[in-house]
């Protein structure tokens, strides 16, 4: 039995996208000649997936990231025509699904007997309009696949229908819709068997938080978040609430040691949902990481209030270099609000720190989440003036399908699209929000990317404009797409 793992090509235009291994999945406008995307993440449930399938012994397993190879359509659909699987899993996104199902469409009618699984957030909200909808898709997989995909392949080749396996919706012979409910979540992570590399262009894969060398690899420690932030649809989603599993820092250390021997990385990422939890199990990782002497540096996606200086000194001292922090608003009330109640005294406190220790420090900010309103935004980019880190990402709040906040605004209302490719975060705002409206929201974004990123002198000389031209000009920029989009 043929079974064919993929991530699917997404481009629109001159926009490339970015969806497996990617929490926030988005498109970015790229010169017509560029396949590939700058950022890259590992597409860690895919990879994981394929290893599971492998390691059952008796199935032929195909991996393929087009993103990451950088495959056009029709460079794509030949390799599933050369391969001619049985059965087909693609990961989908809120804003790529109808690109997702063009793709879908285009490949079922070349293989007629082809049995086509989808998974990802999209899928597991939307997998009885999916299922009813679109007669080519046979199953959907709910959250976190790896278990259920393998029992559904178990079944498909015994011959057996897929009868009661967890984590999986599929449509019976008479079109009724079966849902078995969540698949548990998988306990010991360090059960699994290593993300299928061999399969991948490992060195094409790209995020270098703090300019950490290439090529660097990209690692998961842990599994989840215990935090509640209404925005995040990830561990709502495809864990299916906060919980958090974490693995032992020697397995996690020995893979590391084995990537670094095979590929001659020079760094490592470890994009963690939130590395950081356990002060315990922190030192633990920087004494082992001491201990065998790996000698790259090293940079955590982490949480900015649950560490302290003492922590971020023993990480400085095995080799983290960098740090990412999602801070997303410089007020108080909205973290709250939102559900992320991070604390910002601490967050204050733990950047100060870190730069002191010579910790390159990324810090991520959205614009719409509740109680926002041009005080705020100001407020927060005074926030971040005063923090100074060495780079910085803002972005339009996105409610995903599934995530709380999608569901409040919805019931109020307040969703001004449900034209899922707008999903994005990158250009467009897709609320009507309580206080500031959906283009000020974009204005904001654009004026803080601008802002951010332009040099010192271009600065000064933007400021001696005067207040009423400067608005003219903006307004100008932002109705001409060409424009208001070179910089997204």
């Amino acid at each position: 039995m043929k079974i064919l793992l993929a991530n699917l090509p997404w481009r629109v235009g001159n926009r490339l996208g970015v969806r497996a291994g990617s929490r926030w999945p988005f498109t970015t406008l790229y010169p017509e000649n560029t396949r590939v995307p700058r950022y890259l993440p590992f597409p860690f449930f895919l990879a994981y997936a394929t290893s599971v399938l492998e390691s059952d012994g008796r199935f032929e397993v195909k991996l393929v990231d087009a993103i990451a190879e950088g495959y056009l359509e029709h460079e794509f659909l030949e390799i599933v025509n050369q391969f001619n699987p049985d059965l087909a899993l693609f990961e989908t996104s809120t804003p790529s699904i109808a690109n997702d199902l063009t793709y879908c469409e285009k490949i079922s009618k070349q293989h007629k007997n082809l049995r086509i699984a989808l998974a990802g957030t999209h899928a597991t909200v939307f997998f009885r309009e999916i299922l009813t909808q679109n007669p080519i898709i046979s199953y959907i997989l709910f959250g976190e696949y790896e278990a259920a995909f393998l029992e559904l392949a178990r079944c498909l080749h015994e011959n057996r229908e897929p009868e009661g396996i967890p984590g999986l919706s599929w449509r019976h012979g008479d079109g009724t819709i079966i849902n078995s409910g969540r698949q548990k979540l998988i306990e010991s992570l360090d059960s699994l068997p290593w993300p299928a590399y061999q399969h991948l262009p490992m060195l094409k894969y790209h995020d270098t938080p703090g300019g950490i060398p290439s090529p660097s690899v990209q690692m998961w420690s842990s599994r989840g978040c215990p935090f509640g932030c209404i925005f995040c649809v990830w561990p709502q989603v495809m864990y299916g609430g906060n919980s958090y599993r974490v693995r032992q820092p020697s397995k996690v250390l020995d893979e590391l040691e084995w990537l670094i021997a095979e590929y001659g990385f020079k760094s490592v990422y470890f994009d963690d949902d939130t590395f950081n939890i356990g002060k315990k199990r922190m030192h633990e990782f920087c004494n082992e990481f001491k201990s065998r002497k790996i000698d790259i540096p090293w940079s955590i996606m982490a949480r900015a209030d649950t560490i302290d200086e003492e922590t971020l000194a023993a990480m400085r001292d095995a080799g983290m270099v960098s740090l990412k922090f999602g801070v997303e608003s410089g007020v108080q009330e909205i973290l709250n609000r939102s559900g992320k109640k991070l604390d910002l005294k601490k967050v204050r406190e733990n950047v100060l720190a870190a730069k002191e220790l010579n910790i390159k420090v990324h810090l991520t900010f959205t614009f719409g989440l509740p109680g926002e309103t041009h005080q705020t935004i100001r407020k927060t980019m005074g926030f971040l003036k005063e923090l100074k880190p060495d780079t910085v990402q803002f972005s339009l709040v996105t409610p995903f399908p599934g995530s709380k906040y999608f569901e409040e605004l919805d019931m109020e209302g307040r969703i001004l699209t449900k034209d899922w490719s707008f999903y994005d975060g990158a250009v467009k705002s897709v609320i009507h929000h309580e206080s500031i409206s959906n283009k000020d929201l974009e204005r904001h974004l654009y004026e803080a990317i601008h802002n951010w990123n332009r040099p010192p002198l271009i600065n000064r000389l933007w400021q001696k404009i005067p207040a009423g031209l400067r608005k003219y000009i903006k307004a100008l920029i932002l109705r001409i797409p060409i424009l208001s989009k070179k910089i997204i």
